[in-house]
């Protein structure tokens, strides 16, 4: 029970700091809840894998078999015995596809990413839920690692993310139980007061569905507050596109901006020669930022919480290296201005 104490202890404290609401402690509620996902898959993934220590063991020991025969060593050789080389490749090649492999393992173990995509291949996790967490996980990223905050969305990415994590632990199944003593006060309020037969295995669960209603989650306000936002941004691009056209020393015509925004380092003929720019074939054209703005628009319509982050994590990967050139090319331009 200690190990899923830690868990609920995490989120008890996130629903505290979320009370709070001020951007600290926002900011640390999201540190802990992607932590508390992350344990949690980590220890969904590690039972899967256990399913698969026989067969893992028994392929690694064919595998030495089968190093041992093509050693240089006469001993090793001398004592690789056994099956035929023929039944031993069949063998070897069943449990592979029984098995996940060493280098995948590795991928599960390090990366968040492929826990959750480990996960959902499984069906340990719901599909839709795998972006939600993945751009959430960048999101912790660039706050613990890179000291940068999202502070206009930090509050709804919270409650999404809270309400995320809820779906994660209601999916968990902690297994083996050991009694070890009363349970804590985080652990015992989700016991079924009812029933004199309580089901510790039922506790994750019963948490998981508690906490999310207690915490909330107004899709309205949310979908508001991450709508207005990802406007604003898209508004501001197509202005900085617009300003670095409106400044072009040699002139410029619509669509130069994002045009310049794409050149290749090194392709000077399209730095110096505008005719020559406009032959170039870029990936983005302003049609695209046009549809950026009409997909964003299109999400005050939606009314499922996992369809609408994932638009936005969506939507954020298509235009965020985009929206950063603009902004450097921006800065420099009236830097200078200012030095004149």
């Amino acid at each position: 029970m200690k190990r899923l104490e830690l868990v609920i202890v995490q989120f008890e404290e996130v629903k505290r700091l979320i009370e709070v609401g001020r951007v600290p402690q926002l900011r640390l509620a999201h540190i802990l809840l992607d932590s508390a996902v992350e344990l949690i898959m980590h220890r969904m993934a590690e039972a899967e894998l256990h399913f698969e220590r026989i067969d893992f063991d028994q392929l690694e020991n064919l595998r030495r078999l089968e190093s041992m025969r093509k050693s240089d060593n006469p001993l090793h050789r001398r004592f690789a015995t056994g099956p035929s080389d023929d039944q031993l490749r069949a063998e070897i090649q069943r449990l592979e596809g029984r098995v996940t492999s060493k280098r995948k393992r590795k991928r599960i173990n390090d990366n968040f990413g492929d826990k959750v995509d480990f996960l959902v291949e499984r069906e340990k996790l719901p599909g839709d839920l795998a972006p939600v967490l993945r751009k959430l996980h960048d999101y912790r990223n660039e706050t613990y690692h890179r000291d940068q905050h999202r502070v206009e969305v930090i509050r709804p990415a919270v409650l999404i993310y809270f309400d995320a994590a809820c779906t994660v632990l209601d999916r968990y199944e902690p297994g083996v139980l050991i009694g070890d003593g009363r349970l804590g006060p985080e652990l015992a309020r989700f016991q079924d007061s009812s029933s004199s037969q309580q089901n510790p295995f039922e506790i994750s669960h019963r948490a998981a569905k508690q906490l999310r209603k207690e915490v909330g989650l107004d899709l309205v306000t949310v979908r508001d507050a991450l709508v207005g936002h990802l406007l604003g941004r898209l508004e501001d691009l197509e202005s900085g596109l617009a300003y670095i056209e409106e400044n072009s020393a040699s002139g410029a015509v619509p669509g130069d901006a994002i045009r310049i925004m794409q050149i290749e380092d090194g392709d000077l003929d399209a730095i110096f020669d505008k005719d020559v720019l406009r032959t170039r074939k870029f990936p983005l054209t302003m049609k695209d930022v046009k549809s950026w703005i009409t997909r964003a628009m299109a999400m005050e319509e939606m009314d499922d919480k996992h369809a609408l982050f994932a638009e936005l994590a969506a939507l954020e990967d298509a235009f965020e290296n985009l929206e950063q050139k603009v902004r450097e090319a921006v800065w420099a331009i009236d830097e200078a201005a200012n030095m004149r």
